[in-house]
């Protein structure tokens, strides 16, 4: 077997990261390497201190001048890896199963695309007041492995996933996505038109960057923004966009306006505030996308 481990790099410290993979491949009969893509940051110190994975056995740091954004630097990642299954993986990552890559390296001989899901450290310390926190954790009870197998519009997330070389080569990140947001949704809709399969098991990567609430908020609305410009590409395979094409069809598109226009600042005003209610932030989402 033979894999590559490929990680962009914006802004973040990932030698923790770097070193859990290397440690864990080492101990398996595989051949690997590690490409770590830094998509030119500009905190000096943090590339520098990524700098020193490369002194890794099997491991690459590359840095680049120009920013790729999410959607290129995957497909430059690929474009540099040798090995015929690519493992991506985001930098803000943690690897806290002892057999993280042995679960995955089970299972991607028999399957086009696996991906593993995502989970956040249980601090109960951030459940009070962390909106993105509390959204997320809330989102992990419906993301279990059996439940996501059975639904043909399973949400697909590039946060960690493993697929063969030869079917990422024939679908590639759409490139045209240079802002935030939804590139991964598209990216897994063409790879299912392409008639490959998506595999979920239970093996989820730990998110380590959990923003503060007004960062997640502006992350939230860019990754909104980048949908409508986009939205014709998606079809019914987003909620939000069933949910207007529901109110379109029920006429009601012009109350829910006018609501949104009643409470949309009140409610971004809680979203941003220390006691946020995460119930409102699918509203806040519909209000703010209507608005666009």
């Amino acid at each position: 077997m033979s894999l590559s481990i490929l990680i962009p790099v914006f802004n973040f410290d990932c030698t923790k990261l770097v070193h859990s993979l290397s440690e864990q491949a080492k101990h398996l009969d595989i051949n690997f390497e590690i490409i770590v893509v830094d998509d030119a940051s500009t905190d000096a110190k943090l590339e520098k201190r990524n700098a020193e994975v490369a002194k890794l056995e099997h491991c690459q740091y590359i840095v680049l001048k120009k920013n790729l954004g999410r959607a290129a630097v995957r497909n430059f990642l690929a474009e540099k890896a040798k090995y015929d299954h690519l493992m991506f993986m985001d930098c803000d990552g943690q690897v806290v199963y002892l057999h993280f890559l042995e679960s995955y390296l089970k299972v991607m001989e028999q399957h086009d695309v696996v991906c593993g899901g995502m989970m956040h450290p249980m601090d109960m310390g951030l459940k009070a007041n962390n909106l993105r926190y509390k959204y997320e954790l809330k989102s992990e009870k419906l993301m279990k492995a059996d439940k996501l197998n059975a639904d043909p519009k399973a949400p697909f997330c590039c946060f960690c996933f493993v697929i063969k070389k030869k079917v990422f080569d024939a679908v590639k990140f759409d490139e045209s996505f240079t802002d935030y947001g939804y590139e991964d949704v598209l990216f897994g809709m063409q790879v299912k038109e392409k008639g490959y399969e998506i595999f979920f098991i239970d093996n989820p990567l730990q998110n380590n960057d959990i923003e503060s609430n007004p960062v997640f908020m502006a992350k939230t609305e860019e990754a909104l923004r980048t949908l409508k410009k986009h939205e014709s590409l998606f079809g019914d395979n987003v909620r939000l966009l069933r949910t207007v094409r529901w109110l379109k069809i029920t006429g009601m598109v012009l109350i829910v306006k006018l609501l949104s226009a009643l409470t949309r600042a009140l409610v971004r005003k809680n979203l941003c505030s220390n006691m946020p209610y995460v119930s409102l932030f699918n509203w806040y989402k519909l209000c703010y996308y209507l608005s666009l």
